[in-house]
């Protein structure tokens, strides 16, 4: 059995082109196994455009089998969580999302699964009701939902969310006035923090693209916000995940480490071509040598 941690850093998505020449080589054959020698999780943004092959699954499995401690989350897909406007979707997709996981979770590889919707998701019967069916469909997998609207943060409406077994998500990113902006909250043995960046100019304009909202780089005075947060996460929960999505040019992968060091109190590996692009890096850089998260 796999050594089982009460905390997993990691970033979303691992395959980017302004990662080229930035995290690693632009001829490295493998991101997904360079990635896991630096951080012991990643979330999958693949499967909401789509469900995942399993054959798909079966080779990421393959390409981290050499760190025992790496997990993936996954998103749900978009059918579920974005297409409001139509009817729940058929057997058909869902048995094809769940073939798509099947892997992961049997290989004990798959942490959580994402149920992310957009921020005009408000409380109210139908969308309970959606809830449920999601929850019916794939309660099997840990499940984790994301919601952005402050209707979800009652205190019945979190009695409900964890009735249904689901693990609410803390979020860190621009806020509005009705934004859910729980801090540090937990419906269920899993506590899960996303960390989008805070651009706020960039992410409400309609101008911007979609690099322009996930290009920040948090300082020292939001790194010690965040890892209290974290802490605080871990008090109320058996296992913590921490995702960040400021991935533009290899951030979310600073970050990251960052935050490893500090909760952890040890140097960290870091990718030789980051360390060059971000310099600050060296301060908590261990060397080149083995994966960051060896016991």
């Amino acid at each position: 059995m796999a050594p089982q941690y009460d905390l997993h850093i990691g970033v979303a998505g691992w395959s980017y082109e302004d990662w080229k020449g930035v995290v690693y080589p632009s001829g490295q054959k493998s991101k997904l196994s360079f990635m896991a020698r630096y951080v012991d999780c990643i979330e999958v943004n693949t499967s909401f455009y789509r469900p995942l092959n399993p054959g798909l699954a079966n080779k990421w499995i393959g390409e981290v089998s050499d760190h025992d401690e790496f997990r993936f989350t996954a998103k749900l897909y978009q059918k579920f969580t974005h297409e409001l406007d139509k009817p729940y979707p058929e057997s058909e997709a869902v048995e094809a999302v769940r073939s798509g996981f099947a892997p992961l979770y049997e290989a004990g590889k798959l942490l959580a699964v994402l149920v992310q919707f957009p921020f005009y998701f408000r409380d109210g019967e139908q969308n309970r009701n959606r809830l449920k069916r999601i929850s019916e469909d794939f309660g099997d997998f840990p499940l984790v939902l994301e919601v952005r609207d402050a209707s979800w943060a009652k205190a019945e409406t979190l009695r409900f969310i964890d009735s249904l077994d689901m693990n609410v998500a803390c979020l860190d990113m621009p806020l509005t006035r009705n934004s859910f902006r729980e801090k540090a909250i937990a419906t269920g043995p899993l506590a899960y923090l996303r960390l989008h960046g805070r651009n706020y100019d960039a992410w409400f304009s309609k101008e911007s693209e979609r690099d322009d909202r996930y290009n920040y780089l948090y300082g020292d005075d939001e790194m010690d916000f965040t890892i209290d947060r974290i802490q605080r996460l871990r008090d109320m929960s058996d296992q913590t995940v921490v995702v960040w999505n400021n991935h533009f040019r290899g951030k979310a992968v600073v970050n990251a480490l960052e935050a490893a060091n500090r909760l952890f109190g040890e140097p960290v590996e870091v990718p030789p071509l980051l360390l060059k692009s971000y310099p600050r890096l060296s301060k908590i850089s261990r060397g080149q040598g083995g994966p960051l998260f060896e016991q």
